[in-house]
């Protein structure tokens, strides 16, 4: 028999249990939104917005605590995939210290954004599935949020995990992200939302301009089987190319002048920006060099290819001579990056120094610069992270001790915040989530010093100079400071599961608004013609601006593509993504007038500006939206003519790059017709024509094969048993037998007939100038 206590102590614990379910059954669950249920009103629920808070022209303001699950047919529901697991994977940020003593510390967060999908299924009581474990890809850096004054340097966090209250609000993109496939089978090529060329996916009145205009005129496919047969002839030449071991390195030098030439116009540019050589160190080595070739290090001699071939487009002199569709200076510098390629390939893994790491990077660097095998270019920045951190670049050199000396460890640190820098933008180009982001570096930032102040054989590192004050490391010392703001952010932007509610939009705009305003301001006066003082400043200034600002637009594109003229929060994206598109082809319009081409080559920012902006004025035009329309048209369209004309300085120095230059030129026709309907035909042929004229101009300039092979491929790395069959080939080619590859009735296509397939009008890719092989990944 049980005694009482255990009976009372039983009817009390059901008590106790059954008043807290009485309690839970009735608390309801609040579905109206905030100010309804503040007025104690009935809501309807409706979205965006509710009919009372439409009616009361509060439609901004209506949200709701979770977004209503509209109802569904049963099959429709049953039809729904599994819910992918809500589990996300972190990363700590890289977040520089002001002082080198100590190691920078990320804090550590543990609320990440869940994504829509997985709110959704949970609040749909869906099962989830017993599949392996999906990765949501909605990564956020770790750390503390940064302060609103203080040292750029200083622990912070770019951006925080937390979600406000207000950040439930239902605004969010109604369209699929900007990303696009190339090909079909395994034959792809996958482009994610941060890619410049993202937002044509999203133009399809543009795309149908651009079809309309290529398929009725046939002087541009003519011009470019032109181009097409002086190609095949310098790749066949091009074939003969052998490298031995017992190369002579030297015989790929040019003369003393040229070398010196290049040398000056690298460190009066690459080297204002990052930071991989140490000048007086190779000042010291370039005049022994030049003292005594035969005594030089091999190393020394890749380093100084590399060099040139980091320069060589924007160091010629004079009008640029072609080879095909390729100046003779890029192949030049090509040449160099394959000998410099080969040579690092040789050398062994277990005896690596200083000069491997820099040429690791400058090898990097030359090939993003040339566009050589740009299709590999992201891998091969992530693989140059891995190996760093396989040689522990990531970590504080303090925890090595005295096996580090003092200027390996600014050295080693140097080149680790150039590595970052370069392949978080080749990240951002190719739509990708950036290798440094689940790095947990406590590596220090570079020090804010000028090169004469590290010595070789200092017994300590020398103090590091105010923030605002210009050193040669100034760039990288202030652009660590963002590193984390910006490596987070290209993560948002290529989450595949994720949207950013507006408020969390309009949060990281405040953040790149900060991180603006604190940029020095060195480097803001203009300057004139020539690598003076002042356009060196200036550079490392637009750089720190263009790498922040570009974000702006990326952030806001998802709601300013919207077409709904009725939500003012659209309109105001449309304004953000329009402003900061015209500073950044203003800034690079101003670096370019003062003869200063390397971000021309390197970056595609203004590219991308131009496109925003004619997506931007066609939604107005289309709305009649006059907020952006406001100014003067002509003044707008100016900015188009601007990098019309960068696009074709690019292609001049260059010799390639007509692809984007296609683009524009379609953009800013295109724009025209729509001011001005009755002028459709003129702007398509005046699309047509502008394109054409690059390539006739390309075309008058060519260099004589012969001449060519002589000029930069020496002949101590050419085959001699492959003559005949170089000969053979090229008679081939100038009897126009396999000009494409294809069967021979190729070579004798009409051109007037416009109703041949496109891909034997277009050499390359035909889906790169029509979008036929293009498809967004919705």
């Amino acid at each position: 028999m049980q005694s009482p206590s255990y009976h009372s102590r039983q009817f009390g614990a059901r008590t106790e249990s059954s008043g807290i379910a009485d309690i839970m059954r009735r608390r309801r669950k609040t579905v109206s939104c905030y100010d309804c249920r503040r007025r104690k009103l009935r809501c309807d629920r409706e979205q965006p917005a509710c009919s009372r808070c439409r009616k009361a022209g509060l439609a901004d303001s209506c949200s709701y605590d979770q977004i209503p699950i509209p109802k569904l047919p049963v099959k429709q529901v049953a039809a729904l995939p599994a819910s992918p697991s809500t589990s996300l994977t972190t990363a700590n940020a890289f977040t520089p210290a002001a002082n080198h003593g100590s190691a920078s510390r990320a804090s550590e967060s543990t609320n990440p954004i869940a994504p829509a999908a997985a709110e959704w299924n949970e609040s749909a009581n869906f099962k989830t599935s017993l599949e392996a474990t999906r990765n949501s890809g909605s990564w956020q850096l770790l750390g503390r949020r940064f302060a609103s004054a203080g040292p750029p340097n200083e622990e912070r966090l770019a951006i925080s995990n937390a979600t406000p209250a207000a950040a439930n609000s239902p605004y969010r993109p109604s369209t699929p992200d900007a990303v696009i496939f190339r090909g079909e089978n395994f034959k792809t090529h996958y482009y994610g939302s941060s890619n410049s060329i993202g937002l044509i996916s999203h133009f399809p009145e543009l795309r149908s301009f651009m079809k309309d205009t290529i398929m009725h005129r046939s002087s541009l496919p003519r011009v470019q089987r032109e181009l097409k047969a002086l190609q095949v002839k310098w790749k066949t030449a091009k074939a003969s190319i052998s490298f031995r071991p017992d190369l002579d390195l030297l015989c790929l030098l040019p003369d003393k002048e040229t070398v010196d030439h290049h040398v000056n116009i690298y460190f009066k540019t690459v080297e204002t920006v990052y930071r991989i050589l140490h000048y007086p160190t190779f000042a010291e080595d370039y005049e022994m060099f030049w003292d005594d070739q035969k005594a030089a290090k091999p190393a020394f001699v890749i380093i100084l290819l590399l060099v040139m071939a980091s320069v060589s487009c924007i160091a010629s002199k004079g009008q640029p001579t072609y080879i095909g569709d390729s100046s003779i200076a890029r192949e030049r510098a090509m040449i160099w990056i394959e000998v410099s390629e080969w040579w690092l390939s040789l050398q062994s893994q277990k005896n690596v120094y200083m000069a491997i790491w820099q040429i690791r990077c400058l090898l990097l660097f030359a090939k993003q610069i040339n566009i050589f095998k740009k299709k590999r270019q992201w891998t091969a920045a992530g693989t140059l992270i891995r190996e760093a951190m396989s040689a522990g670049f990531h970590r504080d050199f303090s925890l090595f001790g005295e096996r580090v000396s003092f200027f390996d460890q600014e050295m080693r640190r140097r080149l680790w915040a150039t590595m970052l820098e370069l392949e978080l933008q080749a990240s951002i180009d190719r739509g990708m989530p950036s290798a440094s982001a689940g790095i947990p570096s406590d590596s220090a930032p570079v020090l804010n010093i000028n090169d004469e102040d590290l010595i070789s054989d200092c017994d300590s590192l020398p103090t590091s100079k105010p923030w605002d004050e210009y050193t040669d490391c100034s760039f990288l010392h202030l652009s660590a400071a963002s590193f984390s703001l910006r490596v987070s952010l290209n993560l948002v932007v290529n989450d595949l599961n994720t949207r950013s509610r507006y408020e969390e939009v309009l949060n990281y705009e405040e953040a790149i608004l900060k991180e603006l305003e604190r940029l020095p301001k060195w480097g803001q006066t203009k300057t004139g013609e020539g690598f003076s003082q002042g356009s060196i400043l200036m550079m490392a200034r637009l750089l720190l601006d263009i790498q922040l600002r570009q974000f702006l637009i990326m952030i806001h594109a998802p709601f300013a593509r919207q077409t709904d003229n009725t939500n003012p929060r659209y309109t105001l994206s449309r304004m953000v993504c329009f402003n900061a598109s015209c500073d950044i082809i203003e800034r690079h319009s101003r670096l370019t007038s003062s003869s200063n081409y390397l971000l021309l080559l390197l970056r595609h920012d203004y590219f991308r500006g131009a496109l925003v902006i004619c997506h931007n004025m066609y939604i107005s035009l289309s709305n009649q939206n006059n907020l952006i329309l406001s100014s003067n048209t002509n003044m707008i369209l100016q900015y188009l003519q601007s990098v019309l004309g960068m696009l074709e300085d690019r292609i001049s120095r260059l010799g390639t790059g007509y692809t984007h230059h296609w683009y524009i030129c379609a953009g800013y026709a295109f724009i025209r017709s729509v001011l001005d309907s009755t002028e459709l035909a003129t702007q398509m042929e005046e699309a047509v024509s502008k394109v054409t004229r690059q390539y006739h101009r390309i075309l008058a300039e060519q260099e004589e094969l012969r001449n060519v092979e002589r000029q930069i491929i020496p002949t101590e790395i050419k085959r001699v048993d492959t003559r005949a069959d170089h000969d053979q080939i090229s008679a081939n080619i100038t009897n126009n037998a396999g000009l494409f590859n294809l069967d021979s009735d190729v070579s004798q296509i009409a051109f007037e007939n416009t109703e041949q397939p496109l891909d034997e009008f277009f050499f390359g890719n035909p889906a790169a100038w029509t979008f036929e092989n293009l498809w967004s990944a919705e």
